[in-house]
């Protein structure tokens, strides 16, 4: 959370020169702790210590007192986890493609997508889904702190159990190919206003997901788990979820059958989506 403020910080148009003192002051502390622990996550380290070489290096035609007392531990730490000119963490160009779309049409991409309920016999290369994940770890998350996680299951009596907990795939669940139970890592967040970014989050990765496999060709439904305790607990205890974890969705995934049909689905008046006649609003609503 605090190298993504830095961060974010580096990508303002005119960044204060050395700005988050206590923010970095901070992150070089818990870097220190962390990189002493066994078994720590070199990744994260490395994009941390990422963010504030380029932090430094931003700032160091005009040297500041309290960095000056504070970068021997940012030394010490690049010694023993080497940033490289490369490494992840700081500021990238903006992409092409993102200023461009470099001849995307998302809207017909988007307006292709239904949720299938007829699967082939066909599994999905594992490899397939791992790269759909991958892109779905692209999803935006408060802090950039990638809290949703992903558990695969492939067709056969153990996912069959998995489905059975949840009420919306009678009568095609087990044709699926895998079931991805999809969470959200509440350790992720810290105060009671952040009680409810798990499921903005996860929703988000699990959408994301979603199209990501849509683009590889591969048909997908969300199975909703607006559920009980009980029937929550099932599933926990089926699949080993540890506490901290808040199941977001499962989704059937598959190749479509060759005889796969979609629902109609037509979509609701777009007057009664974007409101207030489609004018961008200037004044309160109902003020002179």
């Amino acid at each position: 959370m605090d190298f993504h403020r830095v961060e974010k910080g580096l990508t303002l148009p005119e960044p204060r020169p050395w700005f988050g003192r206590e923010t970095v002051e901070r992150l070089l502390a818990n870097c220190a702790r962390y990189s002493a622990f066994d078994g720590h996550d070199k990744a994260i380290l490395v994009g941390a210590l990422g963010a504030l070489s380029e932090y430094k290096r931003k700032f160091q035609s005009s040297p500041n007192e309290w960095w000056s007392a504070v970068e021997p531990v940012f030394e010490e730490l690049a010694k023993s986890t080497p940033v490289l000119e490369n490494s992840p963490g700081g500021t990238e160009p903006l992409s092409p493609s993102s200023k461009e779309f470099d001849g995307w049409n998302f809207s017909k991409f988007a307006r292709s997508r239904s949720s299938v309920r007829n699967f082939s016999e066909r599994s999905v290369e594992v490899d397939i889904i791992q790269s759909a994940i991958m892109d779905a770890q692209t999803t935006p998350s408060v802090c950039n702190r990638q809290a949703a996680r992903v558990r695969i299951f492939a067709r056969g009596e153990f996912a069959n159990k998995v489905l059975q907990t949840q009420n919306g795939n009678r009568g095609f669940g087990h044709t699926a190919s895998h079931v991805l139970v999809v969470t959200s890592d509440l350790s992720a967040f810290l105060t009671p206003g952040e009680r409810n970014q798990g499921y903005i989050d996860g929703g988000m990765f699990a959408m994301s997901l979603i199209y990501a496999l849509h683009g590889a060709g591969i048909g997908s439904c969300p199975l909703n788990w607006s559920t009980v305790k009980s029937q929550d607990l099932r599933l926990r205890n089926l699949i080993g979820l540890p506490d901290e974890e808040v199941v977001i969705m499962m989704i059937a995934i598959g190749y479509p059958s060759g005889d796969a049909v979609v629902t109609a689905s037509p979509l609701r008046n777009f007057d009664r989506v974007l409101l207030g006649n489609g004018q961008v609003q200037t004044t309160t609503p109902g003020s002179a």
